[in-house]
């Protein structure tokens, strides 16, 4: 079998409610250098806010470390 479209093939589709959206905010230029030294930002962020257990999270939401 040679390339085309395979049944099973390719990545799994997220549910809706655990895709990523695209928010633009505007930081102080020391709050975004602080972020980029640890790690990606929207990661940083994400990570941060769900950690601080004030948001209900989806019970099939992973927090990644």
């Amino acid at each position: 079998m040679r390339g085309g479209k395979r049944s099973g093939a390719g990545r799994r589709k997220k549910p809706e409610h655990l895709r990523r959206e695209v928010v633009t905010i505007r930081l102080p230029n020391w709050m975004i250098v602080q972020l980029r030294n640890q790690g990606e930002i929207g990661y940083v962020i994400e990570n941060y806010l769900a950690k601080m257990d004030e948001l209900d999270l989806p019970d099939d939401y992973s927090i990644h470390y």
